[in-house]
Parts: structure tokens; sequence; C-alpha cells
């Protein structure tokens, strides 16, 4: 008997270590090639899986002014004043395009482009005020092994398996800098290229980049009309994807000025699996990536982490469950088992959690996985940071947990939507027990979703579960139940009638407000009333369910702001002021300009038009 006992056991074993194998294993297979993969600096090009960097750094040429801070530039990054424009980005890496707006008075632009094994970045000054150096600076990153040499005609980089030769087309000046590595001094009065491989003429490399320029519009022209939505969701994705040197894999942060603050990176639980849907548009591996990534993140609760940072750490809470649907979504388009087998368990086991550990009072709250956390603790778990719904809420402890006092009509219609997919996935598995768990668990929360009806009003509420009162503070999660299909079609006409076109509430020009316009803490500041991509996202699904014009309606509202911001200054908000729009980027009283779940409001377009399911020759 204990033979048996063993024997099983050890296929157990067997069986995860396979699958973790796997995984390691498709993530390290796509982490290769020249991209900008190094979170510090857009100008900082890395091919893996060596980690030869060949990084562009600026320099005045002239005296400037002690302790100027900006006087040598090498942390190259999206900004607020619009100085760094992403213009465009493959997700692949394989073009790449983004000008310096404004550094010293000086402007300039800078394309990469990717052939076989050899990167070509062209340099070409627009405006020049200050005279400056382009710095060359190279290196291997992460630690890794790998020996530079300065020849008379190159730099020649060596590491057990390759030797690569990086060359620039002007000369060198010279100068003595204080790096570590060889590099190239090179003045800013021409056009110029630094490139590897053989040598090649400067006309030669603009070919090159050209070629590359015409083959990411190319292929973007299969999607018609929503031609330039592509390549902007393209772009926004492609320069927040990094590589993580800890686990030897392909992840996408949501922007790329978050990362040094959380020590190389940081991943939020449903901005990961939202960017791995947008990669599902057009790059199958990395979006897997992402989705994998975030998938076997399971905290030591349980739970699908909040936040994963370097060196495996995970945070104890976690965020709205949307890691099944996205999952889903990804399978109907690419059909491959495997990948729906990677990631059931961690989501299985997430599904589980929030019953056990956010269960109060037969409602799902928001909450922490500590005693004696604040409300904000909560609220961020949440995702709505600052949302007007938490404003009179108190936190009490429940078990091991904090949990907030209300039943929240968000996270337990996501908690249904959740089951229904992840229902899917286990019908595909043949995973008959866990099918007829979800359906209970689908059948219990659906009931009491329903019970947050209110009647007089006619749209779902929070209630308080000190005293069963409404709070009477509305958001959009009001129409999270439409996801899951629990309105009826009486209740639904009234959530659209009396309030979805209700201009005192959701309804505008621009839409849709993160909370009701005529709620007293209304003033656009972050959930407070700005409009976001994930939001819009989510409430677009359940109009889907029940109204098509509505949907419609919300897919073309959302896509005419994404493309405005995009087409006006190359952002992709992370949220968008709900009065005035993007004409300025100023309005955004507390955004990031480039976030890539901002791609979601174009996303809403692709999927109406039946574009998302379309596979990329």
């Amino acid at each position: 008997m204990k033979q048996i006992v063993f024997f099983l056991c050890w296929i157990i074993i067997a069986q995860n270590l396979w699958a973790q194998d796997r995984t390691a294993e498709f993530q390290s297979k796509i982490s290769k090639g020249w991209n900008t993969w190094n979170y510090y600096s857009m100008l900082s090009y890395v091919e893996l899986p060596s980690g030869l960097s060949i990084n562009i750094n600026l320099r005045p040429s002239v005296q400037g002014t002690p302790y100027d801070p900006n006087y040598f530039f090498d942390n190259i990054q999206v900004d607020k004043e619009g100085k760094i424009r992403p213009v465009a980005h493959t997700f692949d890496g394989s073009y790449t395009h983004v000008n310096v707006d404004d550094w010293k008075g000086n402007k300039l632009s800078i394309k990469s482009a990717v052939v076989d094994d050899n990167i070509y970045i062209l340099v070409e000054p627009i405006k020049t005020s200050t005279p400056y150096f382009c710095e060359i600076e190279t290196g291997f990153l992460w630690n890794n092994r790998g020996q530079l040499s300065y020849l008379q005609d190159k730099i020649e980089a060596k590491t057990e398996q390759t030797t690569k030769e990086i060359r620039s087309t002007m000369s060198d000046q010279k100068i003595a800098r204080p790096y570590k590595a060889p590099y190239y001094s090179i003045s800013s009065d021409s056009d110029f290229a630094i490139y590897t491989g053989g040598v090649l003429s400067l006309a030669k490399i603009k070919k090159i980049i050209s070629n590359a320029e015409n083959n990411y519009l190319s292929a973007s022209k299969s999607y018609g009309d929503l031609a330039e939505g592509y390549l902007a969701t393209q772009s926004v994705l492609g320069w927040n994807t990094l590589y993580d040197a800890d686990k030897d894999r392909v992840i996408s942060p949501v922007s790329r000025g978050w990362n040094e603050a959380w020590q190389g990176f940081v991943l939020f639980e449903w901005d990961t699996y939202f960017a791995a849907l947008l990669q599902g548009l057009g790059n199958k591996e990395y979006a897997y990536s992402n989705a994998l990534t975030m998938s076997k993140a399971v905290n030591r609760h349980g739970a699908i982490a909040f936040t994963q940072q370097p060196r495996g750490q995970l945070a104890d809470n976690s965020q709205p469950p949307v890691g099944s649907m996205v999952c889903w979504l990804l399978y109907e388009k690419y059909q491959e088992k495997w990948f729906l087998e990677e990631v059931y368990d961690g989501l299985l086991s997430w599904n589980k959690w929030w019953v056990k550990n956010r269960n109060n009072k037969g409602y799902l709250t928001w909450g922490a996985s500590w005693k004696g956390a604040r409300v904000q603790d909560a609220a961020w778990e949440s995702g709505l940071d600052n949302s007007p719904m938490y404003e009179d809420v108190a936190i009490e402890t429940v078990g091991e947990n904090s949990l907030l006092n209300i039943a929240d009509v968000g996270l337990n219609s996501m908690y249904v939507m959740d089951c229904q997919y992840l229902s899917k996935i286990a019908e595909v598995l043949g995973k008959t027990d866990d099918l007829k768990y979800l359906k209970e668990r689908e059948k219990q929360f659906t009931k009491q979703v329903q019970s947050l009806w209110d009647e007089e009003k006619g749209i779902y509420q929070n209630k308080y579960l000190s005293d069963d009162t409404f709070c009477n503070r509305l958001t959009p999660t009001s129409f999270y139940p439409m996801i899951a299909n629990i309105p009826s079609k009486k209740q639904a006409k009234r959530l659209l009638e009396e309030h979805y076109y209700n201009e005192e509430e959701f309804y505008g020009k621009y839409i849709i407000p993160s909370c009701a316009r005529n709620d007293k803490s209304y003033d656009n500041k972050y959930w407070r009333g700005a409009i976001w991509g994930p939001m819009n996202f989510l409430v677009y699904l359940g109009l889907r369910n029940y109204d098509q014009k509505a949907s419609k309606d919300m897919a073309d509202k959302s896509y005419q702001l994404f493309m405005d911001a995009w087409m006006n200054h190359k952002y992709v908000f992370e949220n968008i002021h709900s009065e005035k729009g993007v004409q300025d980027p100023k309005d955004q009283l507390d955004c990031d300009p480039y976030y890539h779940w901002g791609a979601l409001m174009g996303l809403m377009k692709f999927m109406e038009e039946g574009q998302y399911k379309k596979k990329q020759l």
C-alpha cells in the first residue's frame, strides 16, 4: 500500500514539474533576438540570450551648467512634457521609431530594424540648437558573460557561442568618457547609423530601415479602417514589453516609467492579463507569455497575486478576476489546448480563493489578506484605487482577513463571469468535478448579484452589510452584471434607459466616466470620473449581451478617443478626462501618457467588427 501511495505522489510531482518545465521552456524559447528589452531606456537595444546591449546616450559638446540633471541624458522614457515621442514599435521589436522632440532645444529621430541576427539603428538629427554627441555605450547586461574589445573600425563582442561586430557609419571622435566598456562618441551634425555585422554604407542601412518601416505599415493594412489602431496598439505594447532576466521570460509591465521604482519591474494582475489580451491581436507568443506569467503567480494564500516584482516577490492580495476571460478569448483565437492546460490550475486555485478568503456574510467583498488592514488596502485590491464607492465604507476582521463591509456588485459579477469562462476551460480539459463545482458557484453568486438590484432606482447597487442598505454611489460597475448575463431583459432595459443613457450620470460626448457625473466626488481625478480602458471594456462586454446599438456606440466612442490621442500626440493614456477628452495632454489630471491598457479603448472596435479573432499571417 505504501508503495502505491508513493508511486501516486511521484506521478503528481512529476506532472507538476513537467508543467513548470513546459511553461519555462516556452518562455525561454521566445526570449531571443534584438529588442528594447531593457526597462531603463527606450534607446537601449539588447540581444538575447547574450544580454549584449547598445545604448544611445546624449551629451552636449559645449559647456553646460553645473548640477544640471539633464546635461547627460541616458534614461530615455516617455514623459508628460512631450520631450520623448514614441512613434512606432512592432510587437517583436523588428522595427522601432522614437523621436526626442526636445532636449536642450534639439530634436532627433531614432529608428531601428532587426534583420536576421543583426540590428541597424539610424540616428537622424532634425533640429540642432545645442551641439551634442551621441555616445554609443556597449555592455553585457544582468551579469552575463562576454568580452568587448575596441578595435580600429569596430567594437567586437564575444560570448562562448557567438561573435558580433558593432560598427558606426561615422567616425568615433575618440573622446575620453567614464564608461566601463568600449563606446563611441559620435558628432550629431549629420545622419549616421550604428549596426552589427559586416561593413555597410549609410545609404544601404537607410534602405534596410525603410524596408522594415514598410513591412510594419503593410502588416496593418489587413485591418482596413482600423489599421492605425492596430499600429497604436502594437506600439504601446511593444515599447512596454521587457525581459525578466531572473526568470528568463518576456513580460509587459504597465509602462516603462514605473519599473525603476519597483526594483526592475512591476506586473499588476488585471493590467497584465489585459496586456496579454491586447497582444493577442497580433503576437500569440507574447500574449501567452504574459498570461502564463500571471496564471503561475499564485501567492501563498492561493490567489493570483496583485503584484509581481523581481526575485519572485508576490503580493498577498489580488485584483479583479479577469484571467479566465482573457485566457478563454486567447484560446478561442488560437485554439491551442496546451495553453489552457498550463493556466488552468492557477485560475482554479484563484477562483476557490475568492470564496474562501473574501466571503463576507455570503457576498464577495474586496479586502486584504491580513488583520488590521486599512480601507485603502482593500480599495487597491479592487483596482479602483480612489473610487467614491469606498469613501464611506468600513473594514472589519473576518477570520484571518480584513474585508470591506459592502457587498460589491462589480466583484460578485466578475466572479460569476470567472466561473462561466473557467467552466468553458474545464469542459475543454475534461475536468468534470471542477465543472460541477464551478456551476454551483455560478448559481450561488448569480443569486447574490440579483439581490443587489434596487427596484426603485432600476440599477444594481453596492449594499452595506451592516444595515442592508444601498450605498447610493453609482459607478459603471453597476453594469457589470450584464457581462455574466445576470439581468433580465426588463432589468437591462432599465439599466440602459435610466442610467447608461442618462447624461447626468454616465452618458455624454465622452464615455464612460468612472463614477456618475452627479456624484459629489466627481472631479476627474483618477477613478473619480476619468474614463478608463478596462472599465469601458468590461461594460462593453456586458452591452454586447443585451443591446448591439449600445455596444457599437461604446466601441465607436472609445475608439475615437483612442485614435485622437494617438494621432495628435502619439500617446496611449492611462485614463482620459471625461469632460475635456484628449485634445490637450495637460487636461489629464493623474495619468501616465503611455500605459498599455489604454489600448483597450481601441480593442472594442476590433471585437465589434470581428477583427480580433482573425489570425495574423
